[in-house]
This record gives structure tokens, C-alpha cells and sequence, in this order.
């Protein structure tokens, strides 16, 4: 049976409070999904290619410039390359850069090598980055759905209420696998 997808959502506050709504209904899901792909002896490969279809209808009506959410209220994880890339995006000294924005400690605690000063990201102004086009790796790839969604899935899901792009994409694969 077709049934129809709900128009995509983008609106932060409505995505939040559903998220919130549905907690135990998101960790009720990922144990579905664990339970009836480990059952049914699927592969974890199969699971992402179905996530990336998903994603691939919801990706392009989500302008993350227009939202930036993540950048106000997750911390960036850095790597060394990181920094560098920055400088050149910023013109200035990776040292600078280091000193300005990186919380190495904070990093260590979270088994990184350094984190972005914040949340909110120092380099956020408006709901742009101020060195988009240099930003860190994390950055660039978030929000990360795959690979590996099966195993990710636990903060995955955790952000279901701050990021558009997962709470559309939880909502459309939980059609998908007829949840």
C-alpha cells in the first residue's frame, strides 16, 4: 500500500517539541530497526543504502544556511587539519586560530583532539559561518547518517529535535520500513 510522505518540516520549534513527543517512540524504533534487521539477517550495508535513498528526497529541501541550528547547540569536534584549514579560511596564523577558537582540554575529555569554543560556534554570525567554505571535516559532514546507521543510530536519533535533516529522514524511513 502507497502511503504518502508528510511534507518535509523545517520549522526548528515544531521539530523540537515532535522529538520531545516522540522519545520513547524513537527508542522504541531503533530497537525495531536493530531487532528486525539482525533477524532477518540483513546486512548493515543494506540498511544505509536505504537510509541514503531516504535522505536523497529530504537533503535538498533543507538549506542548512538558512538554519544552522547545529552550529548554535552541538560542540565541533577538530583535528589538526582542521586548524589549518581555518587559517587559510581566515587569513590569519594557525596559531591564532588555535588560541581564538580550539578548547584542546575540553577536546581530551571527550576523546578528541580539540573542540570549536562554544556552543554556539565562534566563527556563527547570523546563521552563517564566517569560514564556510574552510569550516572543520565535522562540519561538512554533518549530519553523518551513514555509514554504519545501524550502529550510529543511538545519537542519531538523539538529534532528531535539532536537526531538520534527521528528523525528516527518521520520519520517512519509519514509513519506509513500515513502522
Amino acid at each position: 500500500m502507497f502511503r504518502r510522505m508528510p511534507p518535509i518540516e523545517t520549522n526548528l520549534e515544531r521539530i523540537a517539541a515532535l522529538a520531545e513527543q516522540q522519545r520513547d517512540d524513537l527508542a522504541a524504533f531503533r530497537y525495531y530497526v536493530e531487532t528486525m534487521w539482525f533477524r532477518e539477517q540483513r546486512s548493515s550495508a543494506e540498511l544505509d543504502a536505504l537510509v541514503d535513498r531516504v535522505a536523497a528526497g529530504v537533503v535538498p529541501h533543507i538549506d542548512c544556511t538558512a538554519c544552522a541550528n547545529c552550529c548554535r547547540t552541538l560542540p565541533v569536534g577538530l583535528v589538526p587539519d582542521d586548524v589549518t584549514r581555518l587559517a587559510r579560511g581566515l587569513d590569519r596564523p594557525p596559531g591564532a586560530v588555535a588560541g581564538g577558537v580550539v578548547n584542546r582540554a575540553a577536546g581530551a575529555r571527550n576523546g578528541e583532539w580539540g573542540v570549536m569554543c562554544g556552543p554556539p560556534c565562534p566563527l556563527l554570525r547570523g546563521k552563517l559561518c564566517a569560514a564556510y567554505a574552510h569550516r572543520p571535516q565535522s562540519c561538512r559532514d554533518y549530519p553523518a547518517l551513514t555509514p554504519d546507521f545501524l550502529w550510529l543510530m543511538e545519537p542519531i536519533l538523539a538529534g532528531a529535535g535539532q536537526c531538520p535533516i534527521i528528523f525528516n529522514v527518521v520520519e520517512r524511513l519509519k514509513r519506509a520500513l513500515d513502522w
